[in-house]
């Protein structure tokens, strides 16, 4: 899944219509390259796929800033309304830091109870990755990588950690914290 993908779709989304430059300042207001892996030239190419997929229509600005030729600005289309939701269900129940903090940044556009699920199914899949990297065997001289205990380790702390920061997220939302779609 394409965290710049889901990143230019919601921002679109938020805009209604817009051009790149216009996405491109909202990921650097919302500071999403600390955050994500993203850089301003796949802003231009994620715009350009998604436009020749049919998920985005492209139009002339009526706007004109300066001399010279016209600015294209894009709306997204009803197909890409629904790879927009499918990919940020994808993000909230994703293991992968960046694609789940982008999740996060757009979850207030899907409804309360769905996110709480989704938010729910990723934390029961953590809690099984916990177990079974805690069953994974270790030695104090290891052997080959996957039997180092710093790495399982660190692989464990991080996957607890994820647990506990999507519980409490969890929490935070069924006492009605922030706004959600439909709300």
């Amino acid at each position: 899944m394409s965290t710049v993908r889901l990143l230019v779709l919601g921002s679109m989304l938020r805009r209604g219509v817009s051009h790149g430059y216009g996405v491109y300042n909202d990921l650097t207001s919302w500071r999403a390259e600390t955050w994500t892996n993203v850089k301003p030239g796949s802003i231009y190419h994620a715009l350009e796929k998604l436009e020749a997929q049919g998920l985005t229509r492209a139009e002339a600005s009526e706007i004109h800033v300066k001399l010279g030729p016209s600015r294209t600005e894009y709306s997204v289309t009803e197909q890409g309304k629904a790879e927009f939701e499918s990919l940020l269900r994808s993000a909230l129940q994703s293991f992968e830091i960046q694609t789940f903090a982008v999740g996060i940044a757009f979850m207030d556009m899907l409804p309360r109870g769905e996110v709480i699920r989704l938010l729910s199914d990723r934390a029961s899949a953590l809690k099984e990755s916990a177990s079974f990297l805690r069953t994974l065997p270790t030695e104090e001289m290891p052997s080959e990588p996957s039997k180092h205990p710093e790495l399982t380790g660190l692989w464990e702390n991080y996957v607890s950690s994820e647990l506990s920061n999507t519980l409490n997220l969890i929490t935070k939302l069924e006492a009605g914290k922030y706004r959600f779609l439909g709300e």
